[in-house]
């Protein structure tokens, strides 16, 4: 044989090393059959109605403002919640323009708000996909990871909730700006630095989780780009994002303020108080059991969640690659992109660990777990691998299939709440709230007595009870109700208004106008507290009045209830 012979026999013989190729070259098939898992699973969700668990406030009390496309820029301008005097003032503009599209084809009908809020989760998970790849894992593990993910029960509420789309939104922006980030790294194209910059902003008006992206990405830089730790192109990438920062910073100021109600004092109030939900949200991430929709301490198992953690721990340790470096980095983003979520304005409330949060800081559990080789023989044969994550992937598929039924409307929602956490205040008290609305006072009225049991101070409980009194004519029990509301809770607009309209039926006319007049400079779009100020002076025949009330109607865009309409026309 020729020489020349065998040496083409050689190069025809050589075979290809999958795990070595680009990330571009990687097949995307199996996403494709990810994303429709996905949809499959979440399908039911379509003919879910509204939980009223922000989703009421955040869309039905301002679906006007939401259908009107000249408030796009007004979005940049308030806190999401649009209330007066909130607590919080979260300042998430993307949320409320993905809400403002969604209502132009669904108006106050769920089921529009669902189909996004999978759509969003989609591409999320299609963003991890790449981000993987990009990472440099094989095909095998991309895919098995991505489809864990996508099918996680941790993150059912970031789909079967609709609020809950704020983390699976800005996990889309942060996983892609991350791609941007490695691939400007590597070529140092203006066109992906322009794309890093873009998500990045993006990001950061999606959430405020965003502000961590900056120091996690340069310890991705520090631990896995040594060369390029104070490159050109590193410089570059820190100056984008602190002007992203910057722009970003700069609007939310103008917008809010400093009206947020964080402080370090209370920021170290909530990290020393809630620190240990860390070990809840391992535990559910890796054995994803005790689910609920309202987690609080006092009704979550967290010896499961440290058995659990020091489990992993361990197996990491001694079972795991030894890359110490991306084992770190998972550690790091876990902590970074969750802790933060544990800060609350106000140490007295009782903090909540909503499960959608987990959805960002999961990615980082990935890498961790993409390190561990359980040195099991079975589990080297290839066929038993596939049953064995069949197996998983099944019963997380069914777990997150259950587990989304609990969002179905708002009173299988609360009543789910209130058996999951029994000792949440808040979930007994929107419990009744749902109650109320179907017609079952007594059982309402129970619901706001353990409440106020759990937390005297809960918030809204009294006013509710008011309510009730209100409508039977019990006058001084709503009198009694209303006051320790505002005791508890002075810029309540409903309660001052609820409280002058008590004082309205007994004929105690002026302290009504009084609490009206402050339920109007609490909250200048309270409509009803200038209607029935209106009837009054109508009532009164009092011209002068009259006048200034509709100059003020007017000013502040207060539509006219339909009946006082009636009552001005002049007759004919």
């Amino acid at each position: 044989m020729s020489k020349k012979r065998r040496k083409k026999q050689q190069l025809n013989h050589v075979q290809p090393q999958p795990q070595n190729l680009p990330a571009e070259k990687i097949n995307f098939t199996p996403l494709k059959w990810i994303l429709f898992i996905v949809f499959v699973i979440y399908l039911p969700t379509l003919f879910f109605d509204f939980t009223y668990f922000d989703d009421n406030t955040l869309i039905l009390n301002n679906i006007t403002f939401l259908r009107n496309l000249g408030n796009i820029f007004a979005a940049f301008q308030m806190d999401v919640f649009h209330l007066p005097q909130h607590s919080a003032s979260y300042y998430r503009p993307l949320l409320t323009l993905s809400f403002m599209f969604d209502s132009l084809i669904s108006n106050t009908s769920a089921w529009f708000y669902h189909v996004s809020n999978i759509l969003i989760h989609m591409l999320s998970v299609s963003s991890l996909f790449i981000l993987l790849k990009k990472l440099n894992y094989s095909q095998k593990l991309v895919t098995g990871a991505t489809l864990l993910f996508a099918i996680h029960p941790v993150l059912t509420q970031a789909v079967a909730w609709i609020p809950g789309r704020n983390d699976s939104l800005a996990a889309l922006f942060v996983f892609t700006t991350f791609i941007f980030l490695i691939t400007y790294l590597k070529e140092a194209k203006t066109r992906d630095l322009w794309y890093y910059l873009l998500f990045t902003t993006l990001a950061l008006f999606t959430k405020e989780t965003a502000l961590i992206m900056g120091p996690i990405f340069y310890a991705y830089i520090f631990l896995f780009e040594p060369k390029k730790r104070f490159a050109k192109e590193t410089f570059i990438l820190a100056s984008g994002w602190i002007g992203s920062l910057l722009f970003w910073f700069i609007l939310r100021q103008l917008a809010i303020g400093s009206a947020s109600g964080y402080t370090i004092s209370t920021i170290l109030q909530s990290g020393i108080n809630n620190w240990l939900a860390v070990f809840l949200f391992i535990g559910k991430i890796i054995i994803p059991i005790n689910l609920s929709v309202l987690p609080i301490f006092a009704d979550s198992n967290l010896w499961i969640g440290v058995l659990i953690t020091f489990t992993l721990l361990l197996i990491t340790i001694f079972f795991s690659t030894k890359n110490w470096s991306k084992i770190t980095f998972g550690l790091l983003w876990f902590l970074a992109f969750l802790l933060p979520s544990f800060i609350r304005p106000n140490p007295d409330v009782i903090a909540d660990f909503l499960e959608h949060r987990a959805y960002i800081p999961l990615f980082g559990i990935i890498i961790i777990l993409a390190e561990i080789r359980i040195p099991v023989e079975a589990l080297k044969n290839e066929k038993v691998q596939k049953w064995t994550f069949g197996i998983v992937a099944s019963l997380f598929a069914l777990i997150t299939l259950i587990h989304s039924f609990s969002f179905t409307n708002r009173l299988t929602f609360w009543e789910k709440a209130t058996k999951t956490s029994p000792h949440a205040p808040l979930a007994h008290r929107n419990y009744g709230v749902m109650l109320y609305f179907e017609g079952r006072i007594d059982e309402a009225i129970t619901q706001y007595n353990e409440a106020l049991t759990l937390n005297p101070q809960e918030e809204m409980a009294h006013n509710n009870l008011g309510v009730i009194y209100m409508n039977n004519k019990e006058f001084e029990k709503a009198e009694i109700e209303y006051l320790s509301e505002l005791e508890n809770n002075p810029f309540y607009d409903n309660a001052l208004f609820n409280l002058g309209l008590t004082y309205y039926q007994q004929d105690e006319f002026e302290k009504a106008l009084d609490y009206w007049r402050q339920t109007i400079e609490i909250n200048p779009g309270y409509s009803d507290a200038y209607n029935y100020t209106l009837i009054y002076y109508i009532n009164q025949k009092d011209e002068q009045k009259i006048n200034e009330t509709l100059a003020l109607m007017q000013k502040n865009g207060i539509p006219l209830h339909s009946e006082i309409k009636r009552q001005l026309q002049p007759a004919p």
